[in-house]
């Protein structure tokens, strides 16, 4: 037990008032005449000594009433987390961190955990003394709302004038810099964390923190969300996607609350219709995996979305996705001679005869010096000699700005640039193999092959070509072989660098290498392969919210005017970066898809996602906090009913002046029931 005022036991002297009447008492003599001695003879020993009990007996009860009621003003509390004499009367240093990230939007009992924080945090400052000194915190973006005497005007206004984000807070890196610059703050040091620690401090959390062990925390936990079910992810299976594909779209959803929940529905979206449902019952703490099938319905880039039914934390319901359809491809041709590109623009004509889908530019060129590829999609290069300085920087910037190539490589007698192996990931070329009068059967690499996913043909497996010569090739790691001999050397190869993609053949297309020219499933992988390449992947690829997006731009469109158009439809003038050829967006705190345009005109867009951490989790693992910070200096509160009394009662102890107050009147009362009789007695004997 402590007290608050300790400084009201001066009154405890009082306790001697009662002894000094009882001593004065003792001494007083009262002359009685009686008529007759034998009245003395009467007088029993056990009555005398009754008496004498019964003034101890009051003595006692007259001093514990006293001691009882100073007690009372003394202010007696039960022993908290802070010494009630300390927290009442010294210097002290108060830091308050408000967590306003995005699960903090979630809801319990028509308020938000954010609001629910708010509301309580301004009650609190009513219970620290005057000479407080406190930092206001926000989480998203951090920073110090107020930073000075905890009785300067104003505080609660700042405290709720802190927004909802649906950004991620760094929480535990936030604390750490606090705490660090105020390392030479009084004894009395002490820290209240509204928030609902979705997050553990990582081993970095306590670096650089001078006495820690000084500080005391308050873990305040808004409460905890019952109903909610959340989109956790969302995939294409299908790397393809054009007008007459389906889209195949892997979702994956779970309960993270605490109920169950029956006939929930969950839905596809495009450019908001609803092309796909499905209806489930989730169990508490559980996943279901749902796949969504649906065509893409225009060109274009498709705005899609999938969505669940509200809940307490809506945040979670939806994800967002932007889908490329393909309207228009620019494809390249470069080749070593006449023949080889009549080969390839056949082929290309037989996937489009009207050159509506294809834009077909042919060049010779057996030696790559500068490629100009600006004006292309996708590049397909058979054959090459030799590639020049200018020709790798030219093919890096190619992919850099997100386009694809799809390569033929072929016996030749020049040198192939030494950059195409190690700055951008080509696979290094071994030997020529000839087959001689023979050929190599050609096999799928086993799992789902999207090249040639889908390719309408009477028998896959007739139409296999067979191969008479290829280039033997060393591979890695990041190199996929989709395509294979039967000796199981790599036929294709796919690799990603930079923002494109390659598709590598270690042969030609040439009869004198292979038969793939005449073989019916070649018109339609190639197909495949141009529209995998072409895609404008890059630049519709989902981003975390608040982190930028670089959008690569062509030379030729840097000069138009830009915009973005977030999905609450504020519109912000973008600046191109000419140096680097591309925009960037940076204010990406709003959740879904933001269009950019050029001069009017979209030009693409792109989601945006919660950020992993702001899911809600099941349990809160609060071993983790307290492996880093002791027990002895934290302490765990749940906002509920009357929080001001719990989170005092947490802090100081709890009040026992009330305990007091009834011992003091108990006695009091015991001590007149008892006295009454006497002095009735006492009457009755004159």
């Amino acid at each position: 037990m402590t007290l608050l005022t300790p400084s009201a036991l001066w009154f405890l002297g009082l306790v001697s008032i009662p002894i000094i009447i009882h001593i004065l008492n003792r001494f007083r003599f009262r002359k009685v005449e009686f008529s007759s001695i034998r009245y003395i003879k009467e007088l029993k020993t056990n009555s005398i000594r009754k008496l004498e009990v019964q003034q101890i007996l009051l003595l006692l009860l007259r001093i514990f009433a006293i001691l009882s009621l100073v007690l009372m003003i003394s202010q007696p509390v039960t022993k908290g987390f802070m010494p009630g004499w300390l927290a009442a009367e010294q210097e002290a240093k108060l830091i308050m961190i408000i967590d306003n990230s995005a699960s903090m939007n979630a809801v319990i009992e028509d308020k938000s955990l954010l609001e629910k924080s708010k509301i309580e945090a301004i009650q609190l400052l009513k219970t620290f003394n005057s000479k407080t000194d406190v930092n206001i915190i926000q989480t998203c973006p951090p920073k110090v709302l107020f930073d000075g005497i905890i009785t300067r005007p104003g505080i609660p206004e700042i405290i709720k004038s802190i927004s909802s984000t649906v950004s991620h807070d760094n929480l535990w890196m936030e604390l750490n810099n606090i705490l660090k610059d105020n390392q030479d703050s009084p004894n009395i040091r002490e820290c209240i964390i509204f928030s609902d620690i979705l997050h553990s401090p990582d081993s970095q959390f306590v670096n650089g923190i001078l006495e820690l062990e000084k500080w005391k925390f308050y873990f305040v936990v808004p409460g905890q969300i019952k109903d909610n079910l959340a989109i956790q992810s969302v995939s294409p299976i299908n790397r393809i996607k054009t007008i007459n594909q389906l889209i195949k779209l892997n979702t994956h959803v779970k309960n993270s609350g605490i109920i169950p929940r029956s006939n929930a529905a969950l839905e596809l979206l495009f450019n908001d219709n609803r092309v796909g449902q499905v209806i489930s019952k989730f169990e508490p703490g559980k996943h279901k995996e749902f796949i969504f099938q649906a065509y893409p319905g225009d060109m274009g880039i498709i705005d899609g979305k999938i969505i669940l039914p509200n809940d307490d934390y809506s945040l979670d319901n939806s994800w967002f996705i932007s889908l490329p359809i393909m309207e228009r491809v620019r494809c390249g041709i470069i080749a070593s001679n006449n023949d080889e590109i009549s080969i390839l623009k056949m082929m290309l004509n037989a996937i489009d005869p009207q050159n509506e889908f294809l834009y077909i530019d042919t060049r010779i060129q057996p030696d790559l010096n500068r490629l100009f590829l600006d004006d292309l999609d996708v590049a397909i290069i058979h054959n090459p000699n030799s590639i020049s300085d200018e020709g790798v920087s030219d093919i890096e910037k190619f992919l850099k700005d997100g386009h694809g190539l799809i390569w033929f490589q072929g016996k030749n007698d020049g040198v192939i640039h030494s950059d195409l192996f190690n700055n951008l990931g080509f696979p290094e070329k071994e030997e020529l193999v000839d087959a001689g009068q023979g050929f190599f059967s050609t096999e799928l690499v086993q799992g789902d092959n999207e090249i040639l996913m889908d390719i309408e043909v009477r028998d896959l497996n007739r139409e296999m070509p067979e191969v008479f010569k290829y280039i033997k090739t060393n591979i890695s790691k990041i190199h996929e072989p989709h395509w294979v001999l039967n000796n199981k050397d790599p036929l294709l190869i796919e690799f990603s660098k930079l923002s494109g993609k390659i598709f590598y053949f270690t042969t030609l297309m040439d009869l004198r290498w292979n038969d793939l020219a005449i073989r019916g499933m070649v018109i339609p992988m190639l197909y495949q392969l141009i529209v995998l390449t072409g895609t404008d992947e890059i630049n519709t690829a989902s981003v975390i919210v608040d982190e930028p997006k670089w959008i690569p731009i062509e030379d030729e469109y840097l000069r138009n005017t830009w915009e973005v158009r977030s999905p609450s439809g504020n519109i912000e003038m973008v600046v191109p970066d000419y140096d680097n050829e591309g925009i960037q967006v940076i204010g990406t705190s709003e959740l879904g898809i933001y269009g950019v345009y050029s001069n009017g005109q979209l030009f693409t867009s792109f989601p945006t996602r919660l950020h992993p951490k702001e899911y809600i989790q099941d349990t809160k693992d609060q071993s983790n906090i307290e492996h880093v910070i002791n027990t002895e200096q934290a302490r765990w509160i749940t906002i509920e009913n009357d929080f001001q009394k719990l989170f005092s009662d947490t802090r100081q102890g709890k009040a026992l002046w009330k305990l007091f107050l009834i011992i003091a009147i108990i006695l009091l009362l015991i001590e007149t029931m008892i006295s009454r009789p006497q002095a009735l007695k006492m009457k009755s004997d004159n």
